[in-house]
């Protein structure tokens, strides 16, 4: 089989590509998933580039993928040859509020292998089935930004219907997010530098937008657009460049929920808005495996299809995750692993 490794050294440009057995003995509670589709998440460039020490040379990167189930181990009962899967971001989470136990593993990074390979195998409590409603492709995309934003906006957020959200950017989870408080109901203003991108939002169903280039202070035109009583729920992708125009936008106990740091790492707050208006900042960093089957339930119901951005062939990966370091892309990024 053909596997994806940073080998050497860290980098795009010292990514290999290298042929492996296809593994053949399977624990009792192993299954085989014959890979179709990947797709990059921010994180995987940081690993590959090794910003932070989530990766050991050598390296398989990635950590989404969706596939099929080609062989099973002896005692696997959660699932037959031929169903169609994705790997579990955490493979030790699988329900609950989360431990330290279960942050201790993550696909593509020093804990464990990751997905840009084509054939995978995972215990069988370490992934799950997706909406029959989707492609390969398109189920590729949701491990970690389509579950980030679920769990952002539906189990930390609690939105609800006709609640005003605000979304930062056009990125993966970005979009994810605008798509799901638009099937709950919400009212949604999207932020970008991109007339072109906001454009885009908007046809996807954005209420309002914010070029953030024009309008620096984004946040007190939240606050007009939503006649004063500013945001219900933020998710927060640019941490520190960020952080304290979502305070002014936010409305009296509103939730914020923080998943990135794209715009810095550090700000001193504003913190008499904080306690002020009560506000509720969530951390989160995915989500476990229940979960993920609850938005998996949702999509089939809702009809939510993912945005993909562009298509990459198995060969050409690096040029996808250049593709992705350009920020030029709207949605996601997704690596096809052909026949």
């Amino acid at each position: 089989m053909k596997v994806w490794e940073v080998q050497d050294a860290w980098g795009i440009d010292n990514m290999q590509l290298v042929n492996k057995e296809v593994p053949e003995t399977l624990a009792s509670d192993e299954i085989l998933i014959k890979l179709h589709a990947a797709s990059i998440n921010y994180r995987d460039l940081v690993t590959i580039e090794n910003r932070t020490p989530f990766g050991a040379l050598p390296q398989i990167p990635l950590s989404d993928a969706a596939g099929e189930v080609v062989k099973t181990g002896s005692a696997v009962d959660r699932f037959s040859v031929g169903d169609r899967v994705c790997p579990s971001f955490f493979p030790n989470w699988q329900s609950g509020p989360v431990r330290r136990a279960d942050r201790s593993v993550s696909l593509g990074s020093a804990s464990a292998p990751g997905v840009l390979q084509e054939f995978f195998v995972t215990k069988q409590q370490a992934a799950s089935r997706f909406s029959d409603t989707l492609s390969y492709q398109e189920a590729a995309t949701l491990p970690c930004a389509g579950l980030t934003a679920w769990r952002a906006l539906v189990v930390e957020g609690q939105v609800e219907k006709d609640e005003w959200v605000l979304v930062q950017g056009t990125g993966g989870v970005s979009i994810f997010a605008l798509l799901i408080a638009k099937m709950r109901g919400a009212k949604v203003i999207v932020t970008s530098s991109s007339d072109e991108k906001l454009t885009r939002a908007r046809d996807l169903g954005a209420d309002e937008t914010i070029n953030y280039r024009e309008t620096p202070d984004w946040g007190a035109k939240a606050l007009e657009i939503t006649g004063g009583q500013g945001v219900d729920v933020i998710v927060e992708v640019g941490g520190g460049g960020t952080i304290n125009q979502s305070l002014v936008a936010a409305a009296v106990g509103a939730r914020i929920v923080i998943i990135g740091v794209l715009g810095g790492r550090s700000q001193e707050l504003l913190m008499p808005a904080v306690f002020g208006k009560n506000l509720r900042l969530f951390g989160i960093s995915v989500g476990n495996r229940e979960q993920f089957e609850s938005f998996n339930l949702a999509i089939t119901e809702g009809g939510l299809r993912p945005v993909i951005d562009k298509v990459f062939p198995f060969e050409s990966a690096p040029d996808a995750i250049r593709h992705l370091a350009s920020g030029e892309h709207f949605g996601k990024i997704v690596i096809d692993f052909g026949a």
